[in-house]
């Protein structure tokens, strides 16, 4: 079943999960004679500098703390430099999957929806379309871009499913209205 009835929620709290395992993965390194750890990353929303090389602004900050409990805000370049690991590329992928995944959330949704009433036998789909959407549901639930062709695709079932939902909708509104 995997992704199948899934919804845009559950695959953003997903994603948010995978960042205390990168940070812990990070692990402690040295600068200036002491022994720091990652501790966060956000993207700022006001202009900060960065306690590394002085830079102005960063946008990108990573918080790093030392074992007496010391706190720099770092920007990319130096906290990559420091950890000598791609913290600022792993956040940056992260803050684009996490993009991509709000601006699809009503097409995975729709998906979810779509190929949970074929699992059910109440919707008609061929073999075929439902390995694509199948597919398409996985892609844009990690975070990636569909295709024109494959969003075009699942949004074609996905209004199909829902025009009955909709006749369905009005003609229970007539009954309650005579």
């Amino acid at each position: 079943m995997g992704q199948i009835g899934k919804n845009g929620y559950d695959v953003l709290l997903a994603l948010s999960r995978t960042i205390p395992g990168f940070i812990g993965s990070v692990g402690s390194f040295q600068y200036e004679g002491k022994t720091y750890r990652l501790v966060d990353n956000f993207a700022a929303s006001q202009y900060m500098k960065c306690g590394v090389c002085g830079n102005y602004p960063i946008f990108d900050v990573s918080v790093i703390r030392s074992e007496d409990g010391e706190r720099l805000n770092v920007g990319n370049g130096c906290v990559d430099r420091i950890t000598n690991q791609n913290v600022s590329i792993w956040f940056k992928t992260y803050r684009k999957k996490r993009e991509n995944i709000i601006e699809n959330r009503k097409c995975i949704d729709g998906l979810s929806s779509v190929l949970a009433a074929y699992e059910q036998n109440d919707f008609k789909i061929s073999s075929e379309d439902v390995e694509k959407l199948r597919k398409t549901l996985v892609q844009m639930c990690n975070g990636l871009d569909p295709r024109t062709k494959q969003k075009q695709l699942a949004e074609c079932y996905i209004s199909y499913r829902a025009e009955p939902i909709r006749d369905q909708q009005k003609e229970l509104k007539r009954k309650i209205e005579v």
